[in-house]
């Protein structure tokens, strides 16, 4: 296949802290409301975090029946549920029938930490109880492929199968290389996104541990977990995890176009890179985001200064926020020059807007991409993007930028960057143009 081939998005499936389905998740975003509360059914004992974002009354029965929720992670559970929505928005029947249309359908979702609740579940069983008590379906329910493996058995998918590893990058990653295994002609359509659920008390422990979380909405410091993850603001202290899952379907635009669909928007550009500097900081001034955006940028022969808004990845980390805003502010002034970027900015402000959505939502890890991206196709179409929750007191480091908070504002989003960064230093950049119709 040339470059001339086009892929578009025609559905979306979404499982997050604010519920089940896209709306759920655009229409809490838009409110200001946060999926963050203590996190219940959890021996935290020891542990200074006791909240997170946790999916609400998540109950997949209309799609499994009850032995496939018992020997599923419910990682791969969030992922067929977002995978069914997907389909259903993108007017596709729920299973494909044998033939060119299976076997023409990929499945790219990843996580990065996979069936994680399964692995330490067992092990304790293991511990207790031992050998001859480990569940026979560990392995199959743990690895990280899993939720494309089962979401291919599930709606019949034959293409091309495999799980994307790239930390809180994976979804970021996975959708961008479906749609590059598209335009190459691997595929004609893909299901492609992340899906995360990790909230146990060894995971809490080791993020904790590290120092990487908040700890201000815990109930032994007497805080608000709803105000905990704070995107830019100069008070932050670490990000909130939390579980969710993001799917999209992609199509090539020309078979889309005659079945009669109507794409949410096209994928014009896609870049990956490493920052090849620390296990877990990212490069000074945000240069390993800065390149994977302007890969992405290239590739849909746009500029920086064309983007109207960018869905920032923005965790709530107090090193990982100020080298994205350093990134944006580079991209979006398209110079060579942080420390010239910066002070131009700092005189006239830059007309792109910038969200993050982790505010309301937590850090939701390997599936924190694709739920960026379905934010951001919700913005295209309603030409509003939504406030970034709990920003107060912008950091020093954002000035020129306009993050948008407080409110949702008005904005006619033709062209937004989606950016999505994860431990390893590994960076995805996915440029999304709203469709216009030609």
């Amino acid at each position: 296949m040339s470059d001339a081939v086009r892929v578009v998005i025609t559905g979306a499936g979404a499982v997050s802290p604010l519920g089940r389905g896209v709306d759920a998740l655009w229409s809490g975003l838009l409110a200001g409301r946060s999926g963050i509360r203590r996190l219940e059914r959890l021996d935290l004992t020891g542990l200074d975090v006791d909240f997170g974002g946790q999916v609400p009354n998540f109950d997949p029965s209309d799609l499994l029946e009850p032995k496939q929720v018992k020997r599923l992670d419910r990682f791969t559970q969030l992922a067929i549920a977002a995978t069914a929505e997907a389909l259903a928005s993108a007017g596709l029947p729920a299973r494909f029938a044998p033939g060119r249309d299976a076997e023409a359908t990929a499945t790219i979702i990843g996580s990065g930490l996979g069936g994680a609740t399964t692995i330490f579940e067992q092990a304790a069983v293991f511990a207790t109880r031992g050998a001859g008590r480990i569940s026979p379906f560990l392995v199959p329910a743990s690895i990280g492929n899993m939720a494309s493996g089962e979401v291919a058995i599930h709606v019949g998918a034959q293409g091309p199968s495999f799980g994307v590893v790239s930390a809180c990058a994976t979804a970021g990653h996975a959708i961008g290389e479906a749609y590059e295994m598209i335009r190459r002609g691997d595929a004609d359509r893909a299901l492609a996104g992340g899906s995360e659920a990790a909230l146990h008390p060894v995971v809490i422990a080791g993020f904790n541990n590290m120092r990487a979380l908040s700890r201000s909405g815990s109930a032994a410091a007497g805080g608000d977990p709803a105000a905990a993850s704070r995107p830019f603001d100069a008070g932050r202290d670490g990000f909130v995890m939390a579980e969710g899952a993001g799917v999209l379907l992609l199509e090539r635009l020309d078979l889309a176009l005659a079945r009669g669909a109507t794409p949410l928007a096209e994928i014009v550009g896609y870049g990956a890179t490493a920052d090849a500097q620390h296990i877990t900081l990212p490069a000074p001034g945000g240069w390993g985001a800065v390149r994977a955006a302007r890969r992405a940028l290239a590739k849909a022969g746009r500029r920086g200064s064309e983007i109207d808004h960018v869905n920032a990845h923005a965790t709530s980390t107090p090193e990982g926020d100020k080298a994205e805003l350093d990134a944006i502010r580079t991209i979006l002034t398209e110079t060579d020059s942080a420390d010239a970027a910066r002070a131009a900015a700092a005189a006239t402000p830059l007309r792109a807007t910038v969200s993050a959505s982790k505010g309301a939502l937590g850090h939701t890890l390997g599936a924190a991409g694709g739920l960026g991206a379905i934010a951001t196709l919700c913005a295209m179409r309603d030409r509003r993007v939504h406030a970034t929750l709990n920003l107060e007191a912008p950091d020093a480091a954002a000035a020129g930028l306009d993050i948008v908070a407080g409110s949702p504002r008005d904005q006619e989003v033709r062209l937004a960057l989606v950016n999505a960064f994860g431990f390893g230093g590994q960076n995805a950049a996915l440029l999304l143009s709203r469709w216009e119709g030609r």
